[in-house]
């Protein structure tokens, strides 16, 4: 095989949609070796911390806290920091009912993930800071899309558990 000429393959795609299927490849591949509990607790946080982001600077205690981080990369820092405590906590929840999962389910698995997570990257502006996604991504992903690509992910996950 001629590397030079799959090397000009790979070169005419978008590098955000090599680094989406990367992703959904390692979720997909994590899944059919260990279960959907990773993604599933992924899809599950990410959400959740976006949604926990939003409400953080009405927070009682950590509302003051919140509001001296302004920067970007503060901002970044919550978020992820939120992510992680969230993903522990759900994973903890649901890791005793994991399983490995056959390649199909596996795959659904790991695409679920890469939605949600793109989806989410897309509505962070803080994450910009790391990767800033093309107009394809953020057409396909965008704000008219976002709820399919959410409920679509949930029953996939949903369907895989089953």
């Amino acid at each position: 095989m001629d590397v030079s000429s799959l090397s000009l393959f790979f070169s005419q795609w978008p590098t955000d949609w090599i680094l989406i299927g990367a992703f959904a490849s390692f979720a997909a591949f994590d899944a059919m070796r260990s279960g959907p509990a990773r993604a599933a607790a992924l899809v599950l946080s990410l959400p959740a911390a976006l949604l926990f982001m939003e409400k953080l600077p009405s927070a009682l205690f950590l509302g003051p806290l919140a509001a001296q981080f302004t920067t970007p990369l503060d901002q970044l820092a919550t978020f992820t920091a939120l992510t992680a405590a969230l993903y522990f906590v759900i994973h903890r929840l649901i890791s005793k009912y994991s399983n490995g999962l056959e390649p199909i389910q596996a795959l659904l698995a790991g695409l679920a993930a890469t939605a949600v997570l793109v989806v989410v990257w897309l509505q962070v502006p803080s994450l910009d800071v790391v990767w800033v996604f093309g107009d394809q991504v953020q057409a396909a992903f965008g704000a008219g899309y976002r709820f399919w690509w959410l409920v679509g992910s949930f029953i996939a996950l949903a369907s895989v558990r089953s």
